[in-house]
């Protein structure tokens, strides 16, 4: 989506939009930095309630990356009880969240169908890009499955991101890839990844690893 094109939902109020875009702005993906600009697109969505919006305007402030007048914009009484909540007992997921970034759209819809069959709730992505943006919109994602090489941003630019912005810290990552290089592997423990799977895997590897950093037992219908 062209970059007029995602502001101008945003300033529509497309909350979804607002958080894309602040992201964009706070990564300098495509665009220049300016935090300043990724504060006003978060600000938007924070005041509609983002949670993961609010929590992004107290980390700018923190950092000092903007400046702590703007605390304002953030109710008082907002809290992140998602944060405060064990994510098993978040009355707002029917399902353990697994967010799947993979590029080959036959192998994401081949593994979403097999995460899918032992109950989980599979939120997909094809680049590294959506990924993040998907991670914004779904902020209590217990698992991340990552292709190492996709466009815009690769399994290890994703994550890395995810660290430096502090978001879905509580989730367990699984790393997908035909590459198991030893610097690979090593540069992956630094990010905390819990699990390196090489392609092709197979279906009842894949499953097995998933539940066990999910901690559950498949109930393949």
């Amino acid at each position: 989506m062209a970059h007029e094109d995602l502001e101008a939902r945003a300033e529509a109020g497309d909350v979804e939009a607002q958080c894309a875009a602040a992201f964009l702005y706070e990564i300098g993906l495509d665009r220049p930095l300016d935090y300043h600009k990724a504060a006003y697109f978060w600000q938007m969505a924070a005041r509609s309630g983002n949670l993961v919006a609010q929590d992004k305007i107290k980390l700018l402030i923190e950092q000092g990356r903007i400046p702590a007048p703007d605390a304002h914009i953030l109710p008082a009484d907002v809290r992140h009880k998602w944060e405060k909540t064990p994510w098993d007992h978040n009355p707002r997921s029917l399902a353990v969240k697994v967010l799947l970034a993979e590029d080959e759209q036959e192998l994401l819809t081949m593994m979403t169908d097999l995460l899918q069959s032992v109950g989980l709730h599979v939120i997909t992505a094809t680049n590294g890009e959506e990924a993040m943006q998907k991670v914004i919109g779904h902020p209590d994602v217990k698992l991340i499955i990552t292709d190492l090489k996709m466009p815009k941003l690769n399994g290890l630019q994703f994550i890395r991101t995810l660290r430096r912005m502090r978001l879905a810290e509580r989730a367990k990552v699984v790393v997908l890839s035909a590459y198991s290089q030893p610097n690979l592997i090593a540069e992956g423990k630094k990010l905390n990844i819990e699990s390196w799977l090489v392609k092709p895997i197979q279906p009842e590897l894949l499953i097995d690893a998933v539940m066990k950093l999910v901690d559950r037992r498949p109930h393949i219908a």
